[in-house]
């Protein structure tokens, strides 16, 4: 009797919080193409799942027990002790120099941000309110502010500009985002930036330490490091808007975690 042994693929995580086309339906065969390419070239089998929730990422993690990921900084920092996690690379987003987050507001609003203390603030990143709260906002609204997750930041800019019945108070977006709806020829007028974060860590390549088996984790480093290099990789990288994966900004990291666990 012939025994075939049947290994399965290994879990890659893909994390983009409040993100709404990050759903395995609409996002997954992209990401699976990514995952491909890193097994293919660091001798392993990937199987790709992506979330644009954390609740959803975690019990995903606890089943499934994928030995990568590339997941938010606020993910991270959240829960890299609890599922012994340990950044490897950083992810450049394209055209973008430097991750930084704003609150936008009405025209009519106060420029003062410390004014916005208590108020309804939306943002993709609702589910990572720790991070919110004390790396992109730098505690400067305390930790009363009341979080709603939105994942259509224009809808909400217009809602803001309109006031209609839910607007939020103001909406804290990508600095990208904001970029072009400040050009908008009718949002543009009527909205504003109060504050603007510090420079923040990007998305980054995991290991889920406890979880790694074989993998050859030097290996999948360089597979990705290297894609930008290689044009089957770069066309990849461009269908997920991702420049390149490089080392971390150790510093920018370290000032994020101090952050995060400030008390």
């Amino acid at each position: 009797m012939n025994l075939h042994i049947i290994l399965a693929a290994a879990g890659f995580l893909f994390l983009k919080t409040g993100e709404k086309f990050a759903t395995q339906d609409t996002a997954g065969p992209t990401v699976s193409t990514l995952a491909a390419y890193a097994g293919k070239q660091s001798g392993s089998d990937f199987d790709a799942r992506i979330f644009n929730d954390p609740a959803k990422a975690i019990d995903y993690c606890v089943v499934s027990k994928p030995p990568v990921g590339i997941v938010t900084p606020g993910f991270y920092l959240t829960y890299a002790k609890t599922l012994g996690m340990e950044a490897l690379l950083e992810a450049k987003q394209q055209k973008v120099d430097a991750e930084r987050y704003v609150l936008v507001t009405r025209k009519d609003a106060p420029d003062d941000v410390s004014k916005f203390a208590g108020k309804t603030i939306a943002t993709p990143l609702a589910a990572e309110q720790q991070y919110v709260i004390a790396v992109i906002l730098q505690n400067k609204l305390g930790e009363e502010i009341r979080l709603k997750s939105v994942t259509d930041v224009e809808g909400a800019v217009f809602d803001l500009a309109e006031k209609s019945k839910n607007a939020p108070d103001a909406i804290l977006m990508e600095e990208a985002t904001w970029k072009v709806i400040s050009l908008d020829s009718e949002l543009g007028p009527q909205t504003k930036a109060v504050f603007t974060s510090d420079d923040l860590p990007r998305n980054l390549v995991v290991l889920f330490r406890p979880n790694v088996g074989k993998l050859d984790v030097d290996k999948f480093k360089l597979s990705l490091k290297n894609m930008s290099n290689d044009p089957a990789g770069k066309e990849i990288l461009n269908s997920v808007r991702v420049e390149s994966f490089s080392d971390i900004d150790e510093a920018r990291l370290k000032k994020a975690q101090e952050r995060f666990h400030a008390k």
